[in-house]
């Protein structure tokens, strides 16, 4: 007979095709790192089981993907809960969550670290070395060269973020 009070481990069931990993960071995005092994399965179950310890941070992917495609946490009460990349990515190193937030925000308006031209009318106002905002976001729009029909505009870096009291 088995103990009412003691809490069963939670168990992460996925579809047999899928694998199962450790989270991790390669630079600042959430990777597959090493595969977790399933527990016994009954012959001819098309899901896969997984006893996982509390504080894991598990990255998901299809068989043949490099690439997560959902994450999942183990609280601290054993419960399995989906999480999305970014709240993984700020449970494997919450001391970089400002800065991967940062350059979320910059990637969120298409711009990158290096500059690119875009036209704009006459008059436009913006001068070399001033920091704009840019599709609808604040301060993230460094713009580096200005003429009278075109900017070059790169997106802040998170150093300047923070030297400029941004971020």
């Amino acid at each position: 007979m088995s103990d009412p009070s003691r809490k069963e481990a939670e168990v992460l069931s996925l579809p047999a095709w899928e694998q199962a990993c450790e989270a991790v960071l390669e630079g600042d995005r959430l990777a597959l790192g090493a595969r977790f092994c399933p527990v016994e399965k009954a012959a001819g179950d098309d899901r896969a089981r997984y006893e996982l310890a509390p504080g894991t941070v598990v990255a998901v992917a299809s068989a043949r993907s490099l690439a997560p495609q959902r994450a999942y946490a183990v609280e601290a009460d054993g419960t399995v809960t989906e999480i999305s990349a970014a709240a993984a990515e700020d449970r494997i190193d919450p001391a970089g969550a400002a800065r991967r937030a940062w350059r979320r925000r910059c990637s969120r308006v298409g711009l990158t670290e290096a500059p690119c031209r875009f036209p704009v009318p006459a008059g436009h106002g913006y001068e070399a070395d001033v920091v704009y905002d840019w599709a609808g976001e604040e301060h993230v729009a460094a713009c580096t060269r200005a003429t009278d029909r075109r900017v070059w505009l790169r997106a802040v870096t998170y150093e300047e973020a923070v030297e400029l009291g941004l971020a």
